[in-house]
């Protein structure tokens, strides 16, 4: 790959990547995977003791709804077309 066409993928990459955080979308994503991360009964918890686990369910917790708040604030919508035109508009 020539230096010139990777310059322009990762300035590409950085621009999808800036409008994606900017999507409510991206964030109600980020909530999913911090709760899906939380402990539940039946997992293998390894040498962690209960007030490890209920630490780091309230951290998991703490930043799923960060994240659902951060959602209700970010200004786009989820548009792939929008992520489209402007990167057209850029290239």
């Amino acid at each position: 790959m020539a230096l010139a066409e990777h310059i322009e993928n990762t300035r590409s990459r950085a621009l999808q990547d800036a409008l994606a955080s900017a999507t409510a979308g991206h964030w109600l994503r980020r909530a999913a995977f911090f709760e899906a991360a939380r402990p539940r009964p039946g997992d293998f918890t390894g040498r962690a003791t209960p007030e490890d686990l209920a630490d780091r369910d309230r951290w998991l917790a703490a930043r799923a709804l960060a994240c659902r708040r951060h959602a209700g604030l970010v200004p786009l919508a989820d548009d792939a077309e929008l992520v489209d035109a402007v990167l057209a508009e850029v290239a």
